[in-house]
C-alpha cells in the first residue's frame, strides 16, 4: 500500500461527500464502507485506545480495497433493496437514497438488526465489475474515509509515513444540525446498541429505537451524555471529533503531510477546492472534477428531521472556540 489518503472529519461534515469524489480518481482504490468495521474487526478500538498492528492494517485494506466498479441505477438500487428485504437484511445496510426509502417503506425494508452497526450510507452497495487491489500489480494507492480516524491520527501516521491527511470541517452550528438530524433518520447512521438504556431528549422519547441505539461516533466521555438532550449529544460529538483534530493534526499540518479544507469550501467553489486538494494528494484534478460536484454523493442531504426551532448558538459558539487553532491553515478564513 502506497501514499494513502484519510479523509478525517466529524460526522456530518462533508467527509462522505469528499471522499467519493476523490475516488473518481480511476487510479485509486476505496472500501465500500467506512473502514470502522475493518478496525474493529482487527480488534483496534479508538475510543479505548487499543489498536491493531500496522501490518495487519494494511494487509486487511489490501484484501477488501477495489475501484472500477460499474454505477447502480436507481431501479437496480430499488431491486437490490427489495431482495435484501426478503431476506432479512436491515434497512441501515442498504446505502439508499432516502427518497427511495420513503417509496419502498421502511417495513418492506427490515427492521433495525440486534447487532453493532456502521454508518454505511452512501457508498456501501456491493461493487459491480470491481477491480480488486488482490488482483493489481505493484503499489496500491487507496482513498479512505472514517470519522473514527480522528482518534487514529498518531497510529496511522505512524503506521504509512507517506500518507496524506484532508482534514474536513463544517460550520458547527450547520454541522450539529445535520448529526441532530442524522439521529433521528429512520434507516441510517446506527452504531452502537449500548449496554445501558439512554434517556436522550428530543430522540429516546421521540423514536422507537432510540433507548438503545447510539448513533455515529463513540467518543470518550459519552456515557455521561446517556442522560442529556440530543442538541448537547451533537455538539459534544463534533467537538469530540474536532479536538483529537487540533491535538494530533497541527504537527502534520506544519510537516505539510495534511491539509485542511471545509464543507462549505467544497460545496460552494468545488473546482477550486478540489485542484487544491488534488495538487496536494497528487490525484488527478480533472478526473476528480468530471461534471461537477455530485450532491448524490453525500450521505444525506435532505432536512426531513431538522430538529426545527432550537436554538444552537450557544452549543456553536463553544464549539467554534476549538478551531482558533486551525484558522491559519484555512484559505476561507471560516474559523
Amino acid at each position: 500500500m502506497s501514499r494513502p489518503v484519510f479523509v478525517v472529519g466529524s460526522p456530518r461534515s462533508g467527509t462522505t461527500l469528499l471522499q467519493n469524489v476523490l475516488c473518481r480518481d480511476p487510479s485509486v482504490f476505496k472500501l465500500g464502507r467506512e473502514s470502522r468495521c475493518l478496525w474493529h474487526r482487527l480488534g483496534g478500538q479508538e475510543v479505548t485506545g487499543s489498536f491493531p498492528d500496522p501490518d495487519d492494517i494494511a494487509s486487511a485494506y489490501l484484501a477488501e480495497v477495489y475501484r472500477g466498479e460499474r454505477e447502480w441505477t436507481q431501479e437496480g438500487q430499488r431491486r437490490w433493496a427489495l431482495r435484501c428485504a426478503s431476506q432479512g437484511t436491515p434497512a441501515q445496510y442498504l446505502d439508499l437514497p432516502h427518497a427511495l426509502i420513503e417509496k419502498i417503506g421502511t417495513d418492506a425494508v427490515g427492521p433495525f438488526a440486534d447487532a453493532v452497526q456502521s454508518e454505511t450510507a452512501p457508498f456501501t452497495l456491493p461493487p459491480l465489475d470491481p477491480i480488486w487491489a488482490t488482483d493489481a500489480d505493484g503499489p496500491v494507492r487507496i482513498v479512505d474515509k472514517d470519522t473514527g480516524h480522528c482518534w487514529r491520527l498518531p497510529e496511522l501516521s505512524n503506521a504509512f509515513p507517506d500518507a496524506k491527511f484532508i482534514f474536513v470541517v463544517r460550520e458547527p452550528r450547520d454541522a450539529i444540525r445535520s448529526l441532530i438530524a442524522g439521529w433521528r433518520h429512520p434507516t441510517w447512521f446506527f452504531t452502537y446498541r449500548t449496554p445501558t438504556a439512554l434517556n436522550i431528549a428530543g430522540y429516546s422519547d421521540v423514536t422507537p429505537w432510540g433507548d438503545r441505539w447510539w448513533n455515529f461516533n463513540l467518543f470518550p466521555g459519552w456515557e455521561t451524555l446517556v442522560d442529556a438532550p440530543l442538541e448537547e449529544v451533537a455538539a459534544q460529538q463534533w467537538s469530540a471529533a474536532v479536538a483529537p483534530v487540533i491535538d494530533h493534526g497541527l504537527p502534520l499540518l506544519e510537516q505539510g503531510r495534511a491539509m485542511v479544507t471545509t464543507y462549505e469550501d467544497i460545496v460552494d467553489a468545488p473546482r477550486t477546492t478540489l485542484s487544491a486538494i488534488a495538487e496536494f494528494a497528487g490525484l488527478d484534478a480533472d478526473a476528480i472534477m468530471g461534471s461537477g460536484l455530485d450532491r448524490n454523493y453525500m450521505s444525506m442531504s435532505t432536512s426531513t428531521f431538522d430538529p426545527g426551532d432550537v436554538d444552537l448558538r450557544p452549543l456553536a459558539d463553544r464549539a467554534r472556540s476549538l478551531l482558533g487553532p486551525l484558522a491559519p491553515y484555512l484559505a476561507s478564513g471560516a474559523a
